[in-house]
C-alpha cells in the first residue's frame, strides 16, 4: 500500500456507525446532542428555581408570619357561680392563642373593667375565647 492510499478514508455502502463516526459525522451530531440536552437541563433548572423563588414570595407574603391560627376571637357571658374564680374561668375557655394564662386573666379583668381578682357570686362576665 502506497501513502497516497493510507491517507485516503475508505467508505463503503450502506454506511455504518463505525464509517460515520471515523469520517467525524458522528461527533458532530454527539456534539449538537449534547449541546441541546444542556439546553434543555438549563431551562428546566431556570423553571424549577422560578418556581420556587414565585412560592417563596406568595408564602412570605401570604402565609402566617406570626404562626397564629386563622381562629376568631369571640366572647362569651358566663354566669359566676359559687366557687367559681377569674383563674377557674379562664383554664375553662383557654386556648394557646390566649397567651399565657396570667395574659388571659389579665384580659378577662380588663374585658369586664375589674379591678382586682374578686368577683362574686351572681356576676356576669363576658369572657374572650378563640373559635
Amino acid at each position: 500500500m502506497t501513502s497516497e492510499n493510507a491517507d485516503k478514508k475508505i467508505i463503503r455502502f450502506p454506511l455504518t456507525a463505525e464509517d460515520l463516526r471515523r469520517a467525524g459525522v458522528i461527533a458532530k451530531e454527539d456534539a449538537r446532542r449534547t449541546k441541546r440536552r444542556n439546553r434543555r437541563v438549563l431551562t428546566l433548572f431556570t423553571a424549577a428555581l422560578l418556581v420556587l423563588v414565585v412560592g417563596i414570595a406568595f408564602f412570605a407574603f401570604f402565609g402566617k408570619a406570626d404562626g397564629s391560627s386563622d381562629r376568631v376571637k369571640k366572647l362569651t357571658s358566663v354566669y359566676v357561680e359559687k366557687g367559681d374564680s377569674l383563674w377557674s374561668i379562664a383554664e375553662e375557655y383557654y386556648t394557646p392563642e390566649c397567651g399565657s394564662m396570667k395574659e388571659y386573666v389579665r384580659e378577662i379583668k380588663n374585658t369586664n373593667s375589674l379591678d382586682s381578682n374578686t368577683i362574686r357570686y351572681g356576676y356576669t362576665l363576658l369572657v374572650p375565647y378563640y373559635e
